[in-house]
């Protein structure tokens, strides 16, 4: 039964995407009247036009950096497989019992090909990329945020996990008092954390007058700050510790008797590793996985800081029709309101893991 507390928050949180709806379809505007809204060419009445970039446009698949694209797709064709990558990877145990396993490996690794990067100077390496024609510059800019936002939370999983296995594995007594230690950053201020890697990676920072001292380089690496390399470094600085939590939490409940049993019918300490231990973590290494790229996907405080223009991302492009020199609300509200869609979807359809990863069942 619906209380009137969840009906009330229910309405509190809805309430805003109402306005941001009647906005992305031109029944509302910012300007007092039709006529001054036309002027500023905006819309006055009812319409998908400004849904023009993420509903028409083709989606180009470039494979190894191609100078011209290996497969021209339409964007809602683009949107239906990844959404159906996302569902198999995720349910591939229950499709299939003998095979489940391999369908989910190959979805996610079909998934992630198009996104997942490795920051190289100051541009990045990719096996493949989607893009789309120059005029479609928001959906551009949503594929190049996707790409940002997922390796940063590859590299964030990657480099917490060492430390959860640490803090469940090996320390007893003191595991909690490390846990503590680990989320101390989260204790200063945020801004702060990032204007400190202004410094680390300037000109003449600490990384560049490290490098010129023992002779490296000659001239500073300008690459290191205001590019993309810097934006995914720092989110991934600012998110390992919190994952270090779901991560620590999976590992935690694993029985130890099962690690026992395998290490008894003769696995090594690797297979069992492999066999036992990862398996029954990958809920919680899924959810830290979503814990950053949900929020980095809109990211736009790290991007304006230490991105610069290389380093603009989605967020930042919602940000500047609101409060930026655009002041077009009605887009803004379209790239709002299309990253909500996207973030609901991904929310939704692995909310499963976030419980398990959460200590959930």
């Amino acid at each position: 039964m619906l209380t009137p507390a969840v009906a009330g928050l229910a309405l509190f949180l809805l309430f805003p995407l109402y306005y941001v709806f009647l906005y992305s379809v031109g029944m509302r505007y910012l300007e007092q009247t039709p006529k001054l809204a036309e002027l500023d060419g905006h819309f006055t009445s009812f319409t998908l036009t400004l849904w023009h970039d993420f509903l028409s446009p083709d989606v180009y698949v470039e494979i190894l950096g191609g100078s011209s694209p290996a497969l021209t797709v339409p964007s809602w064709v683009v949107g239906i497989t990844l959404v159906a990558l996302i569902a198999l990877t995720l349910l591939g145990t229950r499709i299939s019992a003998v095979y489940g396993g391999r369908i989910s490996l190959v979805s996610a690794l079909v998934l992630v090909s198009p996104f997942a990067t490795i920051p190289w100077g100051d541009g990045l390496l990719r096996l493949a990329e989607l893009t789309t024609s120059q005029d479609s510059i928001y959906l551009r800019l949503f594929f190049k945020s996707i790409s940002m936002a997922m390796t940063s939370s590859i590299f964030a999983v990657v480099f917490a996990f060492p430390v959860a296995y640490y803090m469940a594995f090996v320390l007893k007594k003191t595991k909690y008092t490390w846990i503590l230690i680990v989320i101390t950053p989260f204790l200063t201020s945020y801004l702060l954390r990032v204007f400190a890697w202004t410094i680390i990676l300037g000109d003449q920072g600490l990384v560049n007058s490290a490098l010129q001292k023992i002779g490296l380089i000659d001239q500073p690496l300008t690459w290191l700050l205001y590019t993309q390399f810097t934006v995914i470094v720092v989110l991934t600085y600012a998110w390992v510790p919190f994952i270090c939590l779901p991560i620590f939490i999976a590992l935690e409940n694993i029985d130890r008797r099962l690690l026992e049993a395998a290490t008894d019918l003769g696995a090594s300490r690797f297979r069992a590793f492999v066999k036992i231990t990862l398996p029954l973590a990958a809920p919680g290494m899924v959810a830290a996985f979503l814990f950053v790229f949900i929020p980095s996907i809109g990211e736009y405080v790290t991007p304006s800081l230490v991105g610069g223009t290389k380093g603009y991302m989605f967020g930042n492009g919602i940000q500047t029709q609101f409060t930026g020199g655009a002041l077009d609300w009605q887009t803004g509200s379209v790239l709002a309101l299309f990253l909500i869609v996207v973030v609901l979807m991904l929310t939704g359809a692995t909310s499963r893991f976030l419980r398990a990863g959460g200590g959930g069942r």
